[in-house]
């Protein structure tokens, strides 16, 4: 099963999960099974747009979009990260709220949705976690003639990964918290799951959302620092400067970087410029490069300044 299908199957499923918990948290009067259900629906539409990212990213590139869809990815990991946000957020206030103001509910339907609703979500979660995987270890670029880094994640279906693992914490403190009001009517139980859950979600899906802002902003995330990129780049004794960088990572798949060189030596050969240029490429694609321009260029254009005047 291609993974387009994969997640279509996931949005049907958790659908299904979000107009159940709607129905039975009417018929019990089960506010943490409405708020989850609310939750899950925000999740599925995060996962539409996943599943819109992927579709969007298999387009080839064309002379008006020469990049393609490359930052899709990114975008998407973006705004489902910040709609997760958004929601724990939300679901923090309710739950303290709920906490002062508890109300009697049937916890039987709580445990019983609650329970469907982990098995489905966690399901869910464990089919993108794959994906994820998958998608890194054989996604193929061979027509672009680029390598790309096998440990990176596919950050546009982590987000959604992130989706549906917190709806599967969520739907487990719906369930832990039916058991104990089926047996204490401890009712602020609810709020309290709700709230650890919620901070958990947050501490760990920050990372995501500063990553890919910075992505959008075109700000350099690789993991390279200036003087190891500055050893590399000013190896051979014949370059004295390099300048106008700009390095970039637009997708989890791809870093970009470009930048000029400047020789000391105006009269050196063609083959000569090849031969520093590619020993220079080769040494970035190992630090994970996979996408590089390298303009020559003579003494007389020497700026002194290593970034791009703007």
């Amino acid at each position: 099963m291609s993974k387009e299908k994969k997640i279509l199957l996931i949005i049907i499923v958790n659908l299904v999960i979000v107009i159940a918990e709607i129905i039975f948290g009417y018929i019990s009067n089960s506010f943490a099974l409405i708020a989850d259900a609310l939750h899950n629906a925000g999740d599925v539409l995060a996962v539409i747009i996943t599943y819109i990212a992927l579709v969007l990213g298999t387009k080839t590139t064309t002379f008006k979009q020469t990049f393609g869809y490359i930052k899709a990815e990114m975008m998407a990991a973006f705004v489902n990260t910040l709609f997760l946000f958004i929601t724990m957020l939300f679901m923090i206030y309710q739950a303290i709220d709920r906490f002062f103001n508890p109300e009697i509910i049937d916890p039987i339907y709580m445990i019983v949705v609650g329970i469907i609703a982990v098995i489905a979500n966690g399901i869910s979660a464990y089919m993108l976690n794959n994906i994820g995987v998958s998608s890194c270890a054989s996604h193929d670029h061979s027509s672009h003639n680029h390598e790309h880094n096998h440990n990176e994640e596919d950050a546009n279906i982590k987000s959604a990964y992130l989706h549906m693992l917190s709806d599967a914490l969520i739907s487990v403190a719906v369930v832990v918290a039916g058991i104990f009001i089926y047996f204490y009517q401890i009712y602020y139980i609810d709020s309290i799951m709700t709230i650890l859950f919620s901070v958990y979600i947050l501490f760990h899906s920050y990372p995501l959302l500063k990553k890919s802002f910075l992505s959008l902003m075109d700000m350099n995330i690789v993991d390279i620092s200036e003087e190891e990129l500055e050893k590399i780049i000013k190896e051979d004794e014949k370059i004295i400067e390099y300048h106008d960088l700009h390095i970039s990572k637009p997708s989890s798949k791809y870093s970009f970087i470009s930048f000029h060189i400047v020789l000391i030596n105006s009269a050196i050969t063609l083959e000569e410029i090849e031969c520093i240029t590619n020993s220079i490429k080769i040494n970035l694609k190992q630090k994970g490069f996979n996408h590089i321009l390298i303009q020559v260029d003579s003494k007389n254009n020497m700026k002194n300044k290593t970034n791009c005047i703007l």
